[in-house]
């Protein structure tokens, strides 16, 4: 018996031809980027997330990035990462000249330990970037109320937690800036 070490078969089955009718009405209307269908994403997005709205971009590192630079971040400001994360997290940071400061996981879900945001803080801190992993939402709860009463923002990388919850609020919902409406 052959047991193939990758198959995406049982999933990639049922929705094939839904898929392939999707791809085919992109490609025939010949607008590939922006466009109705990323219109109706935007929304559609939005609305799933419990947000204002969504813009869609073409990577988790820009979007990072382009929230990070809409918030001013720059040379000499640190952002309080996870140590444990995909690179493009740190990436968004130092791309604007900012450090990124990491704290390390809680063992038990190696999302980022809201107990030890305290010891990371410093004068230089504008904001925490947590990333939801392994479909797991991070303590959000702590971590904005550690945000909001050191007058900090909160900007969520949630590329691989879409529709993990936290006490009742979706991944990618609970981020703000002090004194933003966005």
């Amino acid at each position: 018996m052959t047991i193939p070490f990758l198959s995406f078969t049982p999933q990639h089955g049922p929705i094939r031809e839904e898929v392939l009718a999707a791809i085919a009405n992109v490609y025939d209307k010949q607008w590939y980027v922006l466009g109705e269908q990323v219109l109706a994403f935007e929304s559609a997005y939005a609305e799933f997330n419990q947000v204002k709205q969504c813009i869609g971009v073409a990577n988790g590192l820009d979007a990072l990035h382009l929230a990070l630079e809409a918030l001013g971040v720059g040379p000499g400001d640190e952002v309080i990462v996870p140590s444990n994360t995909y690179i493009a997290t740190w990436m968004a940071v130092s791309f604007l000249g900012a450090t990124p400061i990491p704290v390390e996981p809680n063992p038990a879900t190696y999302n980022l330990d809201p107990a030890r945001l305290e010891e990371a803080l410093t004068a230089r801190t504008k904001g925490i970037m947590p990333v939801h992993l392994y479909g797991q939402a991070c303590e959000m709860g702590p971590i904005m109320e550690f945000a909001k009463s050191h007058g900090l923002w909160v900007v969520e990388d949630n590329a691989q937690a879409q529709g993990a919850t936290w006490q009742g609020g979706v991944t990618g919902s609970f981020g703000e800036k002090p004194g933003c409406s966005w």
